[in-house]
This record gives C-alpha cells, structure tokens and sequence, in this order.
C-alpha cells in the first residue's frame, strides 16, 4: 500500500490540528480541506485511504457527502465525527457506508483507535483480492 494518508476535514482549525499532530505521531500521512470541492479533488487522485469528517462542511451535512466519497472510491474508509445521536441521521451514515462514527467531543484515543482499525480493514480487503483465486467447481464422484 502507498503511504496511508488520511484527509482531515472538519469546519474548526482547531480541531484539524490537534488530529493532524496525534496522527502524524502516529506515521499516517495527513491533508485537510475545508471546501467539498477540495475535498472531492482530494479523494479523486486516490491518495486517501481515510477520511476523517466532521458532521457538517459548508452547510453539507456528512450524511450527504459520505454516499458521494463512496462512489468516487469505495475503498475509501469513513470516519463520521458527530453531535448529532438521533436515529435518522446516523441511520444515513450508515446507510451511506460510513466505517466509523465517533461522539463530540472528540476523544483523541478514540479517533486513533478507529484509524488503527480502518487501515487494518483496507490491508485485509487488499490481501483478500490480492490472494483470492476462483472457485472452480469440481465434479464429485458419488
């Protein structure tokens, strides 16, 4: 795999930067953007093996944007980081194909945690058609 990078997105710098600092720590390769445009440029080279998104980018709410990242790549691995808990819109996340989603505030260990899984889900699915071979029936003799 190339460099495991992951796009950061949220509308507060703050936020961006604390991430940005625990997951360069951590060796991941870190971008950010704060315009969908950007965004969608971003995942469309195939550089990004996350994205770490906040609820809402430019009045867009993240249920709207994951379905968008998924057809563009479907490889991509989303983490959802939210306020909002009521069941319609994490029923959309989910539904859009969302990896993970963490509560507000963030917690830097939780966030880790799911980029650690997350990368560990897109090496497994990479071997996984990397070694797969075709099934072949075989007649069996009764």
């Amino acid at each position: 795999m190339d460099p495991k990078t992951i796009l950061i997105s949220f509308q507060q710098d703050g936020a961006t930067g604390s991430l940005s600092t625990l997951l360069n720590r951590l060796g991941y390769r870190t971008q950010s953007a704060k315009v969908v445009s950007d965004m969608i440029r971003k995942v469309r080279s195939g550089e990004i093996h996350v994205l770490l998104l906040d609820e809402e980018i430019e009045g867009v709410k993240a249920y709207d944007l994951v379905p968008v990242f998924k057809r563009i790549n479907a490889r991509i691995q989303v983490i959802v980081v939210s306020s909002d808990s009521s069941l319609g819109p994490v029923r959309r996340l989910r539904e859009g194909g969302i990896f993970y989603q963490a509560m507000k505030p963030i917690d830097l260990e939780e966030i880790k945690a799911a980029v650690v899984c997350a990368f560990q889900k897109i090496e497994r699915e990479s071997l996984g058609r990397e070694f797969s071979f075709p099934f072949v029936p075989r007649t069996v003799a009764v």
